[in-house]
């Protein structure tokens, strides 16, 4: 069997040519050359108009999902670069997504060793591809891990839900119980390497095991009439299925789920299938913001009620509460509600609510309540002037008469039972809260 043909047998892909990546840059409105600035204000712009609870088209949803899966990548420099010099952020091309993508090229210098001279450097932490089918001795091969994508709701994210993904893994070949034969054909044992799938050459004066370039380390061959049509004598195809995902109260944007056992078979030999990665994208809430394991959420609070105080609902991730608001709340308060926010992953403990007070002002006034404002504003001035006159007086009360001491205890007698400046201002806004109500 020729090199080529051998490069061929262990560059297996079951389906054709590639499928075209998706022009992010164009999904976005963004030049190539856009700063990380540009990408991010475009993204929001796009994710505020298809966002499915804003807008009911048809199409709506799987533009938003496009938006997103784009912004994912060139909001990260590193899948950017791989995106812009592959076309995909997985350099690999993809064939199922993620590791798993494709059986040529790879993954690191172990990968390259363990090609070159087959499991004599699988103690490096490489996968091993020792001999193949029918081969009990030799190396164990573990196959690909592959990767898949979900998008789930921001309340999904934070309740938790039960989802499902569609992957495309390599499996054994049912037909053939994954021998590469048909049917009543038997493999033959390879006459190169007598069925040990390897072949033994000098490196620097040492003994180094490859796989067997005529059985491509399998340790057996079978001829052209006696393979199985429905893999073509390769013992593997790829199987489209359906798979239930749990998505975990809490999980996070950009979180990934490990699935064990859901990945490639072995390209060669008998060994555990590699593991499935689901990738969770966690679509925004219109009403939270979130980080980490806390949420945030804006509070309009009237302006009466920031200055006389009182209770106001708010929404949380479990409903409505009631929450208390101190008199004299300041523009830009916060408030935390304890253990309201997301419960944290692997833990029954929860995060807080970080309530921001934006203090809302009137802008029309009727005539009363503008009459009270300004006689509000009155008062703090008539105030000033009595402060300045009562320190004036306690200046010279050492030269006042006994009768003016009288008259001026009276007037102070007078003022506290009127409330005194602050009950009435007090008055005044409960008046004009009443006022508003009505």
């Amino acid at each position: 069997r020729s090199a080529a043909q051998c490069s061929a047998r262990r560059g297996f892909h079951a389906s054709g040519a590639r499928r075209a990546a998706d022009n992010y840059y164009g999904i976005l409105g963004v030049k190539r050359e856009a700063s990380q600035s540009e990408i991010k204000k475009a993204y929001y712009q796009l994710a505020k108009k298809y966002h499915p609870d804003a807008n009911k088209d048809a199409g709506a949803k799987d533009k938003f999902i496009k938006i997103q899966e784009a912004y994912d990548t060139l909001s990260d420099e590193g899948k950017r670069r791989s995106y812009d010099q592959f076309g995909t952020a997985d350099p690999t091309g993809g064939m199922g997504g993620g590791q798993g993508a494709g059986f040529s090229g790879f993954e690191n210098m172990e990968d390259i060793l363990s090609q070159m001279f087959g499991g004599a450097f699988s103690g490096m932490g490489g996968r091993a591809r020792g001999p193949g089918r029918g081969n009990t001795g030799g190396f164990m091969s573990v196959g690909e891990d592959i990767e898949a994508a979900v998008t789930v709701s921001f309340m999904e994210a934070v309740s938790g839900a039960k989802t499902s993904v569609t992957i495309t893994p390599v499996v054994q070949c049912e037909p053939c119980g994954g021998l590469g034969a048909r049917k009543g054909a038997k493999r033959q044992t390879c006459k190169t390497c007598r069925g040990t799938g390897q072949a033994m050459f000098q490196m620097g004066g040492f003994h180094v095991a490859q796989p067997c370039p005529e059985c491509s380390g399998e340790g057996s061959t079978i001829s052209a009439k006696d393979k199985c049509s429905a893999c073509q004598g390769r013992g593997r195809v790829r199987e489209r299925k359906t798979v239930p995902v749990e998505i975990p109260a809490g999980c996070d944007n950009g979180m990934r789920i490990k699935l064990s056992g859901l990945g490639d078979v072995p390209i060669e030999g008998a060994g555990p299938a590699g593991d499935l990665y689901v990738r969770v994208r966690v679509m925004p809430s219109k009403t939270f913001r979130r980080k980490g394991s806390d949420i945030y959420y804006d509070l309009e609070l009237p302006f009466t009620t920031a200055i006389l105080g009182g209770s106001v609902r708010v929404p949380t991730v479990d409903g409505d509460v009631e929450v208390k608001v101190r008199a004299g709340t300041q523009p830009g308060d916060e408030l935390r509600l304890r253990a309201k926010g997301v419960r944290k992953i692997n833990s029954m403990a929860r995060g807080d609510q970080y309530l921001n007070l934006n203090v809302k002002l009137p802008t029309d006034l009727s005539a009363r309540q503008r009459r009270l404002i300004e006689e509000f504003a009155d008062g703090g001035s008539s105030s000033s002037s009595g402060k300045d006159c009562d320190a004036k007086d306690s200046s010279t009360a050492d030269k006042s008469t006994d009768k003016d001491s009288g008259e001026h205890t009276d007037g102070s007698s007078k003022e506290q039972k009127g409330g005194g400046f602050f009950s009435r201002i007090k008055k005044d806004f409960e008046s004009f809260k009443k006022h508003s109500d009505k």
